[in-house]
């Protein structure tokens, strides 16, 4: 049998088990999330130490800085939040992070099969509040858990001269060592997990005092990158949110290399476990970040926001606001619909001005009728997967007129980016200009233009007066589309070629009637809210 194939099998096992619990942790946290804690996290955002106290906090609870980015992201894109008060909450949850480390040097892992027991015994007879409890206490379990097992592996494996050789090797080169560290955050994509391996290694007495600190540094800048590279492929505010901590962790971490041996020497003097000399190191160094940055937050996301413009912007289709870490939180997740629905409106709306003002129409804008038809199809698969508690009225609610008014942007977006788009191309619409006269194309464009605007303004600005406007448009509409059909069907008899005609006419009404859907759906919304 290969030597130490059981403590390989240990020591990956182990990790395993901790990275699965980080990550049960952040869904356990989330699901939990509602709207009265979204009120109170409105109120403790709106000011920069409360911000940075909230990614404190949020970062401890949920055993990392995932969750509490992720939400401030969200705050963004809804508008709660300023970008740069998004950047305190991310400072205040790469210091909340160090948590997780000081759980793991208590000597407490032994304890986690025990703390697991309990947790499944919550889950599978406790209700409401007594279940979520259990299932952020299992995940709680599993991280200790994770380490009980990873400590198996090590102390064995480090016993055999040669790895302790080799360990300390490594770790007699501080530079490697932090290469190292940022190396396995990066493919672990948890700084958890890599300062989890040190303590255990620590422990085992295989890695130095001076080996500390570049570790503790490695990590920090390391769990960045997995920021920064899912914020190179995502959204606008992700994208600037991830160059900017980037920039912030690897610029705290470029000030502390000149001293490097003083604060080996005022580690050296701490005295202690190892196992505490590390939390030490590691909470002294994202709070080092914190205080130096914290009055220059503005000034790092304006630079962060320059630097993701140069990075290139999203496609047009692409959503900006929906957050597929968020859609377990209904009342965030439905705020995010909203916005992108919004968005979405802006982009129908000016494609019917090119449509039936071709004159105003612009080539740039090509691009339009597929990026309505990939945004709606993606904004209504993210309101499929939505999901609303049961005896949550007020959201439940809120859920159903979103989605009501969801459901005619989708019926709308089809009609422009395929039928509409078609005769536009083929030119039914030029030749139902010449044959109808300038004088009804002009007054059968305005009526349609008029009631898809102001529907469309009804629900972007809640606007129960744009609501109600429709009604009358909507009555002078009808007529004229009666007299229009009436002329048309009649020479249509005769003339084959007029039939295309009749079929555009049809979509025209269509579109005019499916967003006039929208805007009894606002007007439903204003009775609700009243």
């Amino acid at each position: 049998m290969i030597p130490h194939l059981f403590d390989f099998i240990d020591i990956l096992g182990g990790l395993a088990l901790f990275l699965y619990g980080v990550e049960e942790s952040t869904s356990a946290f989330a699901t939990s999330f509602g709207g009265p804690f979204r009120e109170l996290m409105i109120r403790f955002t709106r000011r920069k130490p409360m911000a940075l106290l909230f990614g404190m906090i949020l970062a401890a609870i949920a055993q990392g800085s995932t969750v509490a980015t992720s939400f401030a992201i969200g705050f963004v894109d809804v508008g709660m939040l300023s970008f740069a008060g998004s950047v305190v909450v991310m400072m205040g949850a790469s210091v909340g992070g160090t948590f997780v480390t000081f759980l793991l040097s208590l000597d407490i892992v032994a304890f986690s099969p025990l703390l697991l027991a309990v947790s499944l015994l919550m889950t599978r007879f406790g209700k409401g509040k007594t279940a979520k409890m259990g299932n952020v206490l299992r995940s709680l379990s599993l991280v200790l858990l994770g380490m009980f097992v990873l400590k198996l592996g090590v102390g064995p494996l480090l016993a055999d001269p040669r790895f302790g050789q080799l360990a300390a090797r490594v770790a007699g080169n501080p530079f490697l060592t932090g290469f190292a560290a940022l190396a396995a955050t990066g493919v672990l994509q948890s700084s958890s997990a890599v300062m989890a391996l040190a303590v255990a290694l620590a422990t085992a007495g295989a890695l130095p005092l001076s080996a500390v600190f570049p570790v503790v540094m490695g990590a920090h800048v390391g769990s960045s990158v997995t920021v920064l590279l899912a914020g190179l492929s995502g959204k606008q505010n992700a994208r600037k949110l991830g160059i900017c901590t980037f920039v912030y962790k690897l610029s705290g971490v470029l000030l502390l290399i000149p001293l490097l041996p003083w604060i080996e020497m005022l580690l050296s003097r701490a005295g202690g476990p190892i196992s505490g000399t590390i939390v030490m190191a590691q909470v002294g160094m994202t709070v080092f970040n914190a205080l130096v940055f914290y009055p220059f937050t503005d000034l790092l996301a304006s630079i962060s926001g320059q630097i993701a413009e140069r990075t290139g912007g999203e496609r047009l289709g692409s959503p900006v606001y929906l957050d597929e870490e968020l859609v377990e939180v209904p009342s965030l997740s439905i705020l995010l619909l909203s916005q992108e629905m919004i968005r979405l409106a802006n982009y129908m709306e000016l494609y019917c001005q090119i449509l039936f003002f071709p004159e105003q129409g612009r080539r740039e804008f090509e691009q339009l009728p597929s990026a309505i038809r990939d945004l709606s199809e993606t904004c209504e698969e993210y309101m499929y997967r939505i999901r609303i508690s049961a005896d949550d009225e007020r959201m439940r609610e809120s859920y159903a007129t979103v989605s009501y008014s969801m459901l005619a942007f989708r019926q709308m977006a089809r009609i422009l980016s395929g039928d509409l788009r078609c005769m536009a191309e083929q030119g039914t619409m030029a030749l139902f200009r010449r044959e109808v006269g300038e004088e009804t194309w002009e007054a059968l464009t305005r009526l349609a233009h008029t009631n898809i605007r102001l529907a469309l303004r009804a629900f972007a600005l809640g606007d129960a007066d744009s609501a109600s406007d429709t009604s009358r448009y909507e009555r002078e509409f009808d007529e004229l589309d009666r007299k229009i059909r009436a002329r048309l069907g009649t020479e249509a008899l005769n003339r084959r070629e007029l039939s295309p005609l009749i079929d555009f006419l049809s979509q025209v009404y269509s579109l005019v009637k499916t967003s006039l859907e929208v805007a009894r759906g606002e007007a439903y919304r204003t009775v609700a809210r009243n």
